[in-house]
């Protein structure tokens, strides 16, 4: 085993180790001039490589200068991939007690590109991704849809296991685990219903995927195109490497006449990653940003999303924007749906309204019911009175004469009289 990869068995994570391959490779290429034929390392050129990282680490040569030399060549990269693979390579190399400086290191950093020259992209919207999915086979529509509507990360989605997916619930839920992710937590994200359909039809063909990968995928392996370990079910629900999930995607790309690069950085004006801003950039439509955010794993809101909300509401606010990050709804449909539910939105404060003051006259309602129950009884004493003074007024006249004699005063007569002659008018 070469001292490569000897130095990548530490690294689980497989984009890692591809990028430390990288840029390990690029700088044998710029001191001992280009090893590969193509783009990608055959397994035969590896071999070379790891004999030529040999050869370099037993030669008495000047670091500082090859290490800022190599950094100059890569001016025409843009400047985070000008870091990172200065980074990958000095990393490399300190482990095997090859280390810079500090007065050179300051001087090479100093070298290396600067500014934020970006990638000029295309626009990833639900009409490019509709086209692009008419290109693609069964596991790459499963994969680009799970991919645009849970905001994962490629590798994310190509770690996550069928035992990571809860098909019982509504939405569909995902759990990426710490160990799968770029920040190390665990969290959960969902899947629409559209993108679980296409899942269960790629689960239906999968085992005879894996079975016949192992030699359809000879031929990749020998050009160096693919690493991986066929005609074994490792549990995952996409069961193949990021560099068929490449070639899977560039592939579709030029049947749908949409692969480009950028002028400039020479990259892909539309890539996997671009799945996931689409998804964020949807869901913030329609629910809190934040929600898009943590469910797509950015590291800023993992933690503070995670106390605030729980699963129930998580999900609750994801199927509110669910249609948002649905591709294949026809557009007129989708158009209807989307205003259908922002008016529903925009009224919700009004329904709440009504919905409070209906509450609040149906207690009136049952006070005046009250209160009117409450005047009948109070009116049927009354009538009972008057019917006993009608029925009883002859005895009641010769009752008040009599009783009132005692007090008569000068006025007595005048008072009593007035309402001895007032019972019969009652």
């Amino acid at each position: 085993m070469g001292k490569l990869a000897d130095y990548l068995k530490h690294y689980d994570n497989q984009s890692t180790a591809i990028g430390y391959s990288a840029a390990i490779f690029s700088f044998i290429d710029f001191i001992y001039g280009k090893q590969r034929k193509g783009t990608r390392v055959t397994p035969e050129e590896r071999i070379k490589y790891e004999k030529l990282i040999d050869k370099y680490l037993k030669e008495k040569r000047k670091y500082s200068d090859d290490m800022a030399g190599f950094v100059i060549s890569l001016q025409s990269r843009p400047p985070l991939s000008a870091k990172q693979t200065f980074t990958f390579v000095k990393e490399f190399f300190n482990h095997y007690n090859v280390e810079l400086p500090a007065k050179d290191l300051k001087f090479i950093r100093n070298k290396l590109p600067k500014g934020n020259t970006r990638t000029i992209e295309k626009d990833m919207d639900i009409e490019t991704i509709r086209t692009i999915l008419q290109h693609l086979d069964v596991k790459g529509k499963a994969l680009v849809l799970v991919l645009a509507s849970s905001g994962m990360r490629i590798n994310e989605a190509l770690s996550v296991t069928l035992d990571d997916i809860d098909f019982k619930t509504n939405p569909t839920i995902i759990t990426i685990r710490g160990e799968n992710s770029k920040t190390g937590d665990n969290r959960i994200t969902f899947m629409s219903s559209e993108a679980a359909q296409a899942v269960n039809e790629w689960l239906k063909v999968r085992t005879e995927y894996i079975r016949t990968s192992a030699t359809r995928n000879n031929g990749l392996v020998k050009s160096g195109r693919g690493n991986l370990k066929t005609g074994k079910d490792d549990g995952r629900l996409f069961p193949f490497s990021d560099q068929n999930a490449s070639v899977l995607w560039d592939n579709a790309l030029m049947k749908a006449n949409l692969l480009s690069r950028d002028k400039t950085t020479n990259r892909k004006q539309l890539h996997y990653h671009q799945l996931r801003k689409f998804f964020i950039s949807q869901l913030s439509l329609i629910i809190s940003k934040e929600i898009g955010e943590m469910l797509a794993g950015h590291a800023g809101y993992l933690t503070d999303a995670y106390r605030r909300y729980t699963k129930k509401q998580l999900a609750e606010e994801y199927l509110k924007g669910q249609h948002l990050v649905t591709i294949q709804t026809p557009k007129e449909l989708q158009e209807i749906e989307s205003e259908f539910k922002a008016k529903i939105q925009t009224h919700e404060g009004i329904l709440t309204n009504i919905i409070k003051e209906n509450i609040e006259l149906k207690q009136q309602t049952q006070e005046l019911k009250k209160y009117n129950e409450e005047i009948e009884k109070r009116l049927g004493h009354t009538e009972g009175l008057f019917e006993f003074i009608v029925k009883n007024l002859p005895e009641l006249k010769e009752y008040i004469s009599e009783h009132f004699k005692d007090y008569e005063d000068e006025d007595g007569d005048f008072h009593t009289q007035l309402l001895i002659d007032s019972i019969p008018k009652i």
